[in-house]
């Protein structure tokens, strides 16, 4: 009874307009200073007040620079029950506007143009439908309005919490679309619908308008290198660079120990808060898988969520992602049968910037019918049950100091702190 009078409090004052909590604030340190002088002297002098209003408007600009009277939202971390009220932060100095005419997108000889193999970038399939987004075409853009098969559907990117997220954009019976953002929740862009809606983009929820609560069913997506999606994926479209910038902007931050345009540092120490991991949300059991552990175990086979999956990582494309391992109605297991190579770069950021190397695809197989499937794509090419497909996983890749405010109570596997994980 104690916890939820509090979390009311709590909820009360988060709701109060940040003028006024920074007003009363100011009164409360003001009243305490007179408060002190009056039981030490007995009485208020003219200077005992104008020293209150000096310690009050102190704390207040303290209190204002660390963002305890920033606006905040209502958020419902997922798979928690209470609600919370997040800091709503504008991004500081300008604001960047990417390439004002749409995006063109081109076939894979044209890229082969514009891309060098090991240049990263998100692939989406959905509806029989491929599309490849480098990061240097939508890092720029922020967020792509697409149609696979006459449905609606948002990929975004987040350089600064490293997310790469599609959604289908449809909430309560109505097509959206998304716009570039100007404020974020956890670091996370808060993308505005046209409607007056904002969804924070790591998790797909909305936070304010007429859907506030309203989550985005999400797509599964890959980020990997255009050589391994190429492969995978002949077919493909691509978005066009043309018009971006011709080296990752975002490289620097990468490289240095800033946890987001406001620093936030991990509230999980399992982890740096830049190490990047791959999530999944599966019926209300949450597990991240860091990207630098799956190297030295690159094939886990487990249950989550009450069904059993299976999470590779495939070396030579640093990529990771996560299926069902039911087929036809069987569980199947599987084993490493082509090699899988380490990166022959030691100096590989997360930009995916390194040595320029021939793509080596990894292939598995599964020990109940021996047949031959690709690792990151999840197609079976050869053997008896050559022609089907894994069902990918709607995975979550993004910095650890993101993932651990979304999902405080996700298990983790390649923890630094045990060995054991």
């Amino acid at each position: 009874m104690e916890h939820v009078k509090k979390h009311n409090m709590k909820i009360y004052w988060n709701t109060l307009a940040p003028r006024l909590r920074s007003l009363i604030v100011f009164f409360i340190a003001f009243a305490i200073t007179q408060l002190v002088f009056f039981i030490v002297d007995g009485v208020i002098q003219q200077i005992d007040l104008l020293f209150g209003v000096y310690v009050g408007g102190f704390v207040v600009y303290f209190l204002a620079r660390w963002g305890f009277f920033s606006l905040r939202v209502a958020l419902v971390l997922p798979n928690q029950e209470l609600t919370t009220y997040e800091k709503y932060r504008k991004n500081p100095g300008r604001r960047r506007h990417g390439p004002a005419e749409p995006a063109e997108f081109i076939d894979p000889e044209e890229a082969d143009e514009e891309l060098f193999p090991d240049d990263r970038v998100i692939g989406v399939v959905y509806n029989g439908e491929a599309a490849a987004y480098p990061l240097a075409a939508i890092g720029v853009r922020e967020i792509s309005n697409e149609e696979y098969g006459n449905a609606p559907v948002i990929v975004s990117w987040s350089p600064v919490t490293y997310a790469a997220r599609a959604f289908v954009a449809n909430a309560n019976n109505r097509a959206l679309t998304l716009n570039r953002h100007t404020h974020t929740v956890f670091n996370s862009p808060a993308l505005p619908e046209n409607s007056g809606s904002e969804f924070v983009q790591f998790i797909g929820q909305a936070i304010s308008g007429d859907l506030a609560g309203w989550t985005l069913e999400q797509i599964p997506v890959l980020t990997t290198t255009w050589a391994a999606w190429k492969e995978a994926h002949p077919d493909t479209e691509v978005m066009s660079t043309e018009g971006g910038p011709e080296n990752d902007i975002f490289e620097r931050y990468y490289a240095n120990d800033r946890n987001g345009i406001h620093s936030l540092n991990p509230s999980d120490k399992r982890l740096h808060g830049k190490d990047v991991v791959l999530g999944f949300d599966l019926k209300g059991q949450a597990k991240a898988y860091s990207y630098t552990a799956l190297i030295d175990q690159p094939l886990i086979e487990e249950d989550l969520g009450r069904q059993p999956i299976l999470v590779i990582h495939e070396r030579s494309s640093a990529t990771a992602a996560g299926f069902s391992r039911i087929v036809k109605g069987r569980t199947l297991n599987f084993k490493g049968k082509s090699k899988n190579p380490h990166r022959r770069s030691a100096e590989v950021t997360a930009s995916g910037e390194g040595e320029r190397t021939n793509y080596e695809p990894w292939l598995i197989a599964d020990t109940q019918t021996g047949s031959t499937w690709r690792a990151i794509s999840g197609e079976c090419i050869e053997g008896e049950l050559k022609g089907s497909q894994l069902e990918m996983l709607p995975g979550m890749t993004g910095f650890w100091y993101a993932w651990s405010r979304f999902y405080p109570t996700a298990d983790l596997f390649g923890a630094i702190t045990d060995s054991s994980e």
